[in-house]
């Protein structure tokens, strides 16, 4: 049986003005600035809306830009958006932003599948999912302290407490914020788990006692298991080979290391994402190293939204060894990097060959724009002569000059002089935004800010 639908107005292209009556004419115009958006904010969506959105997304071709904000979307709802945006459609820019996700339940069972399962069965399956949800949480606060310190034996040594005092959410935020640079929101989920059913018994406070036996107790996750993580496997198919978004953003999702893991594994491969905003998340070093190694294929890229993160000096140097230049001594190095450079060059030559051949022409959207991507990518060596200390002769390596612009702000930046390091590495012009960060302070003043070369840096006041 057929259904009539009635189309939102978001939906439909609003008809033009007649020409005779300048204010509708002015009207019509400032309609048609919000006729290529979507935007949906602090609505509880469901599924079935989600359903109809993907069905409907590939036919709305004025519609460029779909934005949730604070929708609790979850995971299913996400693939159905992702489903939604493909090459028949003209939507490009994408926004998911304060969306923390769950697990999802594990239905994988022959019962599942027959639709047998009972209210008992459901329930059972819901404590389950909970409780790897909890150990999921408690794991990421485990990696942040192993992150400060080289055991959990050694951090709960350190906290001035007495680990069998009983403490309440303040006092356990205020512990966990002098010793180990937790941010708040995640120390306060960690004591409501402690405090949850699965460790406590609710009466609001618990001893440090009981969480460091529970640190202790979380089963480790296989290296295979990590990449078939289930939120991350879903967030990666949005920045996948086959995604034509060029603006992504997931602001204040929870995305820590383990789901970025599974992110960079498929964005190494992605042709047109321009812009990712990863604002308020929980990204640190090891994520960092992640990201740079996708970048180091991902040359669509032109934007990094990283503040209100983890990452330190350690994760921005990791960072800008891609985006900038990085230093090459060893000749066997300095050897394979010539090898790929004359591989791309070569390979350059044959898609130039091809094209001329065949006049294929751009990616397009249905509309005729065209799509954002990078047709070549060689990467470039430059010959820096003697080292200053002596040492030998040293190449800077460019391996992707396209990121035009890092924002690092608010995270935990503090040594200034890997800020001189990095600084003259810089591609010329391309910006550095560490407002916020610990090491700003520092750099009140410094002849960094005037330089005419490298990274122009940004947010030091």
């Amino acid at each position: 049986q057929s259904l009539d639908f009635v189309a939102h107005s978001a939906f439909a292209r609003k008809q033009i003005a007649s020409a005779d009556d300048p204010s509708e004419v002015a009207q019509a115009a400032d309609n048609a600035r919000h006729d290529d958006s979507l935007s949906v904010n602090s609505i509880l969506m469901d599924k079935l809306s989600m359903m109809v959105l993907s069905v409907l997304l590939p036919a709305c071709h004025h519609l460029v830009i779909v934005k949730f904000s604070n929708c609790k979307l979850d995971l299913e709802m996400l693939q159905l958006l992702r489903e939604g945006i493909t090459e028949a459609g003209t939507v490009r820019n994408v926004f998911f932003d304060y969306n923390p996700l769950d697990l999802p339940l594990e239905l994988k069972t022959e019962r599942s599948n027959r639709g047998e399962l009972t209210q008992e069965d459901l329930d059972a399956l819901e404590m389950q999912r909970q409780r790897n949800q909890e150990f999921r949480k408690l794991r990421s606060f485990r990696e942040v302290i192993l992150k400060k310190y080289k055991t959990i034996d050694e951090c709960f040594k350190r906290l001035d407490r007495d680990k069998n005092k009983s403490l309440d959410v303040h006092e356990f935020m205020l512990v966990f914020d002098k010793n180990c640079n937790i941010k708040v929101d995640e120390v306060f989920e960690c004591f409501e788990i402690m405090d949850g059913p699965s460790y406590g018994d609710g009466d609001g406070r618990l001893n440090l006692d009981e969480l460091h036996k529970a640190l202790d107790s979380i089963p480790e996750v296989a290296d295979d298991e990590e990449m078939q993580d289930p939120i991350g496997i879903v967030l990666a198919s949005f920045v996948n080979e086959t995604s034509v978004i060029e603006e992504l953003s997931m602001r204040s999702c929870e995305i820590g290391r383990l789901e970025m893991r599974a992110i960079c594994a498929e964005m190494a491969k992605v042709k047109h994402l321009r812009c990712i905003n990863l604002w308020g998340n929980r990204l640190e070093d090891v994520a960092m190293k992640y990201l740079s190694d996708a970048l180091v294929d991902a040359h669509s890229v032109q934007y990094l939204g990283l503040g209100l993160n983890r990452i330190t000096d350690v994760g921005l140097k990791l960072l800008v060894e891609v985006a900038g230049a990085s230093v090459i001594r060893d000749k066997d190095k300095l050897h394979s990097v010539q090898v790929k450079i004359k591989h791309q060059e070569t390979e350059k030559a044959a898609k130039e060959k091809e094209k001329a051949k065949n006049a294929v022409p751009p990616p397009a959207d249905p509309k005729g724009r065209e799509r954002w991507h990078i047709q070549y990518h060689i990467d470039e060596l430059v010959d820096m002569g003697e080292a200053p200390d002596g040492t030998g002769p040293v190449w800077w390596n460019f391996r992707n000059k396209h990121i035009t612009e890092i924002n690092v702000s608010e995270n935990f930046i503090e040594d200034a002089e890997v800020i001189e390091e990095i600084q003259p590495r810089g591609v010329t012009g391309h910006s550095l935004i560490l407002w916020r960060n610990p090491v700003c302070q520092k750099l009140i003043g410094s002849p960094l800010l005037a330089a005419e070369s490298g990274w122009v840096l940004h947010g030091i006041e």
